[in-house]
């Protein structure tokens, strides 16, 4: 099985302002062609503080228009503060003039402040998504539709018909069972998020494959894991690994870490105590090339992932210049190579 490899982008970086931050991801987004990679992904995130790039598929369709061959998605949108028609009929304006390079990521979303912006009811999020699934499937259809429900009581006919048959891919994040359930039912790729570790991946992919088998559809499974490549894994940790240890430190703060999967968080009584020592194994995929390939080697054997999508950069670093070497290495030593 050949391992795909995507790109995840930040959307902050300290001391630049967010229009040189953003004339950078172009060009890591065109460096990562180059490379080989197959996808970029931006996130989705609201109210940052110190602002940030948001409304993702708005800054895909300039990506895709600075490159070629690359697919775009997020990893992942907070679906219940979209109105589904009109998601979907962005993503099929993106199919037509990225000659079928979009791909619509989907998460039930998590912060109460976004919600409460939003005036969506977080509550209700799960069953928002399970109709906005619906809603999406009539538009990709290229066929008048109806839908009733709670949330969303609409019919039409949405056209164009996709580029491509049946619209652009649906990857999802999910990581509770009838989240897994739904993804199952309704996407071509399930997305783990970048917190649980390879073991509890293999469990969580286990489900949504069975999931999707049960819908009668192929599941397949993307892992989003924070990466670094140079010399040694020791090297990394003294230019990488302190900038993904402070987004992980971040994600503690708001509850991601959860006992259910990661049984010794109780045992963190401080956002110091989340060391890379405890974090780094099955989670963080760093080193010179012949460690990252052995360890991909090892990950997609225990999971069965096909695609391996990675965050280099964060807020507080490695720096652009950093990045671009970063990326042009892993293309040299990694893709193609495992």
């Amino acid at each position: 099985m050949t391992t795909s490899f995507g790109l995840v982008l930040p959307i902050q970086s300290i001391g630049i302002d967010l229009s040189a931050l953003w004339s950078e991801l172009v060009e890591e987004t065109q460096a990562a062609e180059a490379a080989g990679f197959s996808h970029v992904f931006l996130p989705e995130f609201h109210q940052a503080h110190g602002g940030a790039l948001v409304s993702p598929y708005l800054l895909g369709s300039a990506l895709l228009q600075a490159t070629n061959t690359i697919r775009f998605g997020s990893a992942v949108l907070a679906a219940p503060l979209h109105h589904p028609v009109r998601l979907a009929e962005d993503l099929i304006m993106l199919d037509h003039i990225s000659g079928g390079r979009a791909v619509l990521g989907l998460g039930i979303g998590h912060q109460v402040p976004d919600f409460d912006l939003y005036g969506t009811d977080r509550e209700a999020r799960g069953a928002i998504v399970d109709e906005m699934l619906e809603v999406i499937a009539g538009c990709f259809s290229g066929e008048p539709f109806s839908v009733e429900g709670d949330h969303f009581n609409l019919k039409g006919h949405v056209t164009p018909t996709p580029l491509t048959p049946g619209g652009p891919e649906i990857w999802m994040g999910a990581h509770a069972r009838v989240g897994l359930q739904r993804a199952g039912r309704s996407a071509d790729v399930w997305i783990s998020d970048p917190q649980r570790d390879i073991d509890t991946i293999k469990i969580l992919g286990d489900r949504y494959r069975a999931a999707a088998t049960a819908a009668g559809r192929v599941g397949r499974v993307a892992m989003f894991r924070e990466a670094w490549i140079g010399e040694s894994r020791e090297e990394c940790e003294q230019v990488w690994a302190p900038h993904a240890l402070a987004i992980h430190r971040l994600y503690y703060n708001v509850g991601v870490y959860r006992k259910v999967f990661e049984p010794w968080v109780d045992e963190v009584a401080d956002r110091a105590d989340f060391t890379l020592d405890r974090l780094a194994p099955g989670r963080f995929l760093y080193g010179s090339g012949d460690d990252i390939r052995a360890t991909v080697t090892d990950w997609v054997e225990t999971t069965g992932a096909e695609h391996i999508a990675l965050r280099m950069r964060h807020p507080g670093g490695p720096s652009h210049e950093q990045t671009l070497k970063a990326i042009a290495r892993w293309g040299d030593e990694v893709i193609g190579r495992v």
